[in-house]
């Protein structure tokens, strides 16, 4: 049985134009904003009378007028992003998903959004952490090594097999100076800082800031939570040409 509404066709037209969202229109209301039945049923009887929300924003920062907009006057997906302020692959999927929702014409924003900028996406060491492994991972490949990723909780990080020897490596990488040299911190840090013992890992693999690659047997360095890398040139790798 449908409750009966507590809110006249007036206080609905006036909560709608007052908010930018559907949780803002029914606090105005009275009702529950985290109450999925309740913006059903508002969101219904605002569809009934034609009133217009296309200014709700909710967490956005553009209004869907703003989409439709963008998307009349643009040639591309960047000039629907420029003219939205976004930027970033993550924001661009949230727009074209929101212009299918709301049924915009797209079909002449077929440029692929790589052909768009002078240049492509610039590497950065601000992602060097994350990307330390994969970094690793093709370092050993490019040597001709095996390269295997072990099930977690794992003490290293990768599985290497060169012929008849398999070594356990965890991949350490760094962005902190320490005057003129890398500082790279070769412990865990949880409740309290441990460091790798020989019966968990074999070689540590080190990227620094500049990108250069260090591949530092366990038994140099075991025990120190630290290291500064200007001593330990000897282990530097060569990179691939």
């Amino acid at each position: 049985m449908a409750r009966e509404r507590t809110y006249t066709d007036e206080q609905l037209r006036s909560a709608i134009g007052a908010s930018t969202s559907w949780r803002g229109a029914l606090r105005a209301l009275g009702l529950s904003a985290t109450s999925a039945g309740a913006m059903r049923s508002v969101r219904s009887n605002a569809d009934r009378l034609q009133i217009d929300y296309g200014h709700f924003t909710g967490q956005r920062r553009w209004t869907e007028g703003d989409l439709r907009a963008a998307a009349a006057g643009a040639c591309n997906w960047i000039d629907v992003m420029e003219a939205l302020g976004l930027e970033g692959p993550r924001a661009l999927a949230q727009v074209k998903v929101h212009s299918v929702r709301l049924g915009i014409d797209a079909a002449h924003l077929t440029e692929p959004i790589a052909t768009t900028r002078a240049s492509g996406p610039e590497p950065g060491t601000q992602h060097v952490a994350r990307a330390g492994s994969l970094l690793a991972a093709a370092w050993f490949v490019l040597c001709g090594y095996e390269v295997s990723w072990p099930l977690e909780p794992s003490r290293y990080d990768l599985l290497v097999c060169g012929g008849a020897a398999i070594h356990r490596v965890q991949v350490k990488t760094t962005t902190a100076r320490a005057g003129d040299t890398w500082k790279v911190y070769l412990s865990t840090a949880r409740s309290e800082r441990r460091t790798y013992a020989p019966d968990e890992i074999d070689d540590f693999f080190v990227i620094d800031g500049d990108l250069n690659y260090y591949l530092i047997p366990i038994s140099i360095v075991g025990g120190l939570h630290a290291i500064h890398l200007s001593a330990y040139q000897q282990y530097r790798l060569k990179q691939a040409r």
